[in-house]
């Protein structure tokens, strides 16, 4: 995977993965490890953690595990204080925490509504100030980069989709948070990417009734996830036919596109 991308220097360094516990976040790992990295693995599930953590190990990567929960404010930064004691600094955050199940408005409730925005926005905003904390600390390399910090978010988080309300709005909500990071803080030597996935077969999708037009593996979601965080893009949405339906639907005119995003219903 790594010869197929323009930029393969991922390697030695410092990557703090949250939700690495499950789907595409542990198969990134995995693809990482193919070079010799060190690891910070944030996840609420101890024993798949741990089990993950003894794969990298067998690849012979160093690993810290640091079992907590992205929508508590001391979980993560306890887990930036753990990688910054043990490594002295983190090149690469990768923030994969989410899930976006069948929602109908007529259905839900404000509790619902709520605890689908602490996942999907309340994990990215936990994260984002210790890491930037600690990232503009650090030694800047010889591209004068501190450090990165990717999320990964959704094509739903650039229109509202049917049965997807909630899940649309936290996930834009990150998408707009993500840039203003990017406008105020490359400057200084951090780098934010967003990566935008459509449909993908993971157990937890799996469970959900809803259409998943252009469905991908949790394999091949992580090849073109590390593709995106290589590609030195911003933005990196896959896959290719989605991505596309997505980006015209956002420039057609609302009496096309409404009747065309029912259907779904």
């Amino acid at each position: 995977m790594f010869s197929r991308c323009a930029n393969s220097d991922l390697q030695h360094k410092t990557i703090l993965i949250a939700g690495a516990s499950a789907g595409m976040a542990r198969q990134l790992a995995l693809l990482i490890a193919q070079r010799p990295n060190r690891f910070i693995l944030f996840a609420r599930r101890r024993h798949e953690l741990q089990e993950l953590a003894d794969q990298l190990r067998a690849l012979q990567c160093e690993v810290l595990t640091v079992c907590g929960d992205a929508c508590r404010e001391e979980d993560t930064n306890n887990a930036v204080s753990l990688a910054m004691a043990q490594f002295g600094r983190i090149d690469l955050a990768l923030l994969n925490v989410g899930a976006g199940p069948e929602q109908r408005m007529a259905e839900t409730s404000v509790t619902d509504i709520r605890q689908c925005m602490e996942l999907n926005y309340l994990s990215l905003a936990n994260f984002l100030p210790p890491l930037i904390a600690a990232m503009r600390s650090q030694q800047a390399d010889k591209r004068g980069l501190r450090g990165t910090i990717a999320h990964t978010n959704s094509l739903a988080g650039f229109l509202g989709l049917p049965l997807q309300g909630p899940y649309s709005a936290a996930k834009a909500a990150a998408r707009l948070l993500m840039d203003s990071c990017r406008i105020e803080l490359e400057p200084e030597g951090l780098k934010f990417i967003s990566l935008y996935p459509g449909f993908v077969q993971t157990a937890r999708v799996n469970q959900y009734d809803m259409p998943a037009p252009f469905a991908i593996s949790e394999t091949r979601g992580a090849e073109l996830m590390l593709k995106g965080l290589l590609s030195g893009r911003d933005d990196y949405l896959f896959p290719g036919p989605l991505s596309w339906l997505i980006r015209l639907a956002r420039i057609l005119p609302t009496f096309i596109s409404k009747p065309l995003l029912r259907r779904a219903l």
